[in-house]
């Protein structure tokens, strides 16, 4: 087990120790039982019994009464016990509706970049790309519980390179609270500072006695402004607070970019322009 999943683990492991969930209880109810002739089997109370003729008034559980002569049915037994389930009802966690909120968050993240060309040959387009494991942090209010507006700020490693975002986090929340599950849509607004790799870029290397072919990869440094658009699902503590987890698109918009380890045979003229896009899987805990 790596880090990162017994990271996840323990999340998950500290969010079912603390979470409200609704159990199952059993309960008895007691009825008379009579065994008819025609197979049918009804349960209720016998109002009375004529023990030298066998005749007996009975009333249902939907409270509809019978007469049944002593040809009618089979045999009949009082006060017999029925197992019924019953749901206990969830107890509902107060969710926090005002004042300052603070989010901790583990994020993964995948970028891809896709050269901007006239051409659709695919092949022919140069891509970047990363995966990065990051912490953010954020701090904001809430106006009332449905709208959460806030700072955020995120640092982590891609790539063996460090990157960074900062900005602003907007949480529409729309389940109206009738479960301890909080359903929401996190919008996010950041500048972001990132360093994305190459898939290979072929070359030859030739000296004076031999000559060889290859792939080399190098890195590119993107500044950007992302757009951030998500679903998340927020399990309600006992504390108060919740654990989040979330999945969101982010669409990049390149505000710059510089090319790093570039043989010399492309030091020059490697200059394409790349679309980055992203995803995000985050797990958090606020409070």
């Amino acid at each position: 087990m790596n880090k990162l999943q017994f990271l996840v683990f323990a999340l998950l492991l500290m969010l079912s120790s603390n979470i409200v969930l609704a159990q199952d209880t059993t309960r008895f109810e007691v009825y008379d039982v009579i065994y008819m002739k025609d197979n049918r089997i009804l349960k209720g109370q016998i109002l009375s019994y004529d023990s030298q003729l066998g005749g007996i008034s009975f009333k249902d559980v939907y409270g509809r009464v019978y007469n049944f002569s002593r040809e009618e049915y089979k045999y009949f037994l009082e006060k017999q016990n029925f197992p019924i389930k019953v749901k206990k009802q969830k107890g509902l966690i107060e969710r926090k509706s005002n004042g300052i909120r603070f989010s901790l968050a583990l994020n993964t993240s995948y970028f891809y970049g896709l050269e901007k060309s006239d051409s659709d040959d695919l092949n022919s387009r140069r891509d970047t790309q990363g995966l990065g494991i990051g912490l953010a942090g954020t701090i904001g209010k809430y106006f009332t519980r449905t709208h959460f507006l806030g700072g955020i700020a995120e640092l982590g490693v891609m790539n063996n390179q460090q990157y960074y975002n900062v900005g602003a986090r907007y949480n529409f929340e729309y389940d109206n609270k009738k479960t301890n599950l909080a359903m929401y849509v996190p919008i996010e607004l950041k500048y972001q500072s990132m360093f994305l790799e190459n898939a290979g870029i072929p070359y030859t290397e030739t000296t004076e006695n031999s000559s060889y072919s290859g792939y080399y990869f190098p890195k590119t440094e993107f500044s950007t402004v992302l757009i951030s658009v998500g679903h998340g699902f927020g399990f309600m503590l006992k504390q108060g607070g919740s654990f989040n987890i979330e999945l969101a698109y982010q669409r990049h918009l390149t505000l710059s970019q510089k090319f790093y380890n570039l043989k010399p045979v492309d030091a020059t003229d490697y200059d394409p322009k790349f679309q980055v896009n992203g995803f995000r899987l985050g797990f958090s805990f606020s409070f």
